[in-house]
């Protein structure tokens, strides 16, 4: 079996974001392999902790990912800051990889900025990265690729009001509740953010399952600013009235977004002025095209924006009916790097203060996680594409490593047993184990 086939049958998602599935990125050709160990929002740092404790496996996934592209060049994408674990890295590396220290700035692990940074390449604005010769990947998925085995554990961080402020290795399937219960919670009313502060959500259900593209459980105050933003997020018409009602169009969204910023077209300010235009219910009645370049960092509505307005949102909202609607943009793309692009990057320090975010440190061991679920439900849609079918039946018992459930040539990822049992229920969204 060829190494696309193996990473496919392995399971190999993107550990975060959308789960793209890793092998259609291994079916290319590609001059740069560029690790995304940014980890730009606040409080994420799983990368950091298996960059140091599963180092071997790492740079044997790596040394994969670049043989199956054909790469040349390796470049490890990390902020400057972390200057011990750069020091320890680099001596382990082959002398076709090589390290490159980020600054300490958001969105710095965009997809797009990181390859501005860290080789001067702007991929144009609706092209991959692979237009221009480079595969992105992130810490986790390349370690998956050191393995031999399929992916049934998922690295996570918890973080926020908890005793143990920790990364964790937890079996695929696990509900929040016992992560949580085991971090022990040091308020009583409590939200818990899935994500990362600038690009998660509130989970309103702990008896959520962790997916391949868990990454982290932030415990905070039910009145905490984040937790109100995201609250308001959720009502498109709240947040349409706000913003039809109070921006004055000043463009700061737009001056300080790093898509615009490197030459794309998106400019939220102008998709703020046609909320003019929104029914009173808040339905979107046109579509504005340049918002299909959003990245959805949230940076215009969590930082930018000097009202404290929702550009993100709207943007968000207009990329998906444009997308409905089958709407192209056709106007001017520049795909330059704006000439302040230097000088207008959002400094990590002064989003973290923004955010109420300063109490805590980006920081947190990978230390055991000692609890054994009786059960675990194993989502059949942890990826992008189409949902895997079940291989298994009621009452049959499966072991530990045994794959339960197929794409088969689809887009999407094969589903394993994180743990040995019986299979207790299937439904059309999920396998559960009953160990």
């Amino acid at each position: 079996m060829n190494i696309v086939s193996q990473v496919k049958e392995n399971g190999i998602v993107g550990a975060g974001g959308a789960g793209f599935p890793t092998h259609i990125k291994l079916a290319s050709q590609a001059e740069i392999v560029i690790v995304n160990a940014a980890e730009c929002e606040p409080l994420l740092h799983k990368d950091k902790e298996i960059l140091k404790q599963k180092t071997d496996g790492f740079l044997k996934g790596l040394k994969v990912m670049m043989e199956a592209v054909g790469a040349k060049k390796g470049i490890i994408g990390i902020k400057a800051k972390h200057q011990a674990l750069i020091d320890y890295l680099k001596p382990l590396l082959d002398y076709n990889t090589e390290l490159f220290p980020l600054g300490d700035f958001y969105p710095a692990g965009d997809e797009v900025t990181l390859i501005y940074e860290t080789t001067g390449r702007i991929v144009k604005a609706g092209t991959l990265p692979i237009s221009e010769g480079i595969v992105v990947n992130n810490v986790e998925s390349i370690l998956n690729m050191g393995f031999d085995g399929p992916v049934t554990t998922k690295f996570l961080n918890v973080a926020g009001y908890v005793k143990r402020l920790n990364t964790f290795e937890v079996p695929l399937g696990i509900s929040f509740k016992e992560i949580i219960e085991y971090a022990e919670p040091t308020i009583a009313d409590y939200a818990v953010l899935v994500g990362g502060p600038m690009m998660g959500r509130i989970n309103d259900d702990l008896n959520e399952v962790v997916t391949k593209t868990t990454s982290a459980l932030i415990i905070l105050p039910i009145d905490h600013v984040l937790v109100t933003k995201y609250n308001i997020i959720e009502s498109q018409k709240k947040v349409n009235k706000i913003g039809k009602s109070a921006c004055d169009q000043c463009t700061i969204c737009t001056e300080l977004c790093p898509r615009y910023l490197l030459g794309h077209p998106i400019q939220p300010h102008q998709a703020m002025r046609s909320l003019l235009f929104s029914s009173e219910d808040g339905q979107i009645n046109q579509s504005e095209p340049h918002t299909l370049y959003c990245c959805e960092c949230n940076l215009c509505s969590f930082i930018s924006c000097p009202e404290g307005l929702y550009p993100s949102t709207v943007c968000i909202n207009h990329k998906r009916k444009a997308a409905a609607d089958g709407v192209k943009y056709e106007g001017a793309i520049a795909n330059k790097a704006h000439p302040l692009v230097d000088y207008r990057k959002t400094p990590t320090r002064r989003l973290k203060m923004m955010l109420d975010l300063n109490r805590f440190d980006d920081k947190g061991s990978l230390a055991n996680f000692d609890v054994q679920p009786r059960h675990l439900k194993l989502l059949l849609k942890q990826h992008i594409g189409s949902p895997a079918k079940p291989l298994v039946k009621v009452k049959d018992i499966v072991s530990k490593g045994q794959k339960i459930a197929t794409v088969v040539d689809q887009l999407g990822s094969e589903i394993h047993a994180p743990a040995s049992g019986q299979v207790t229920e299937i439904t059309d969204n999920y396998i559960k184990i009953s160990i």
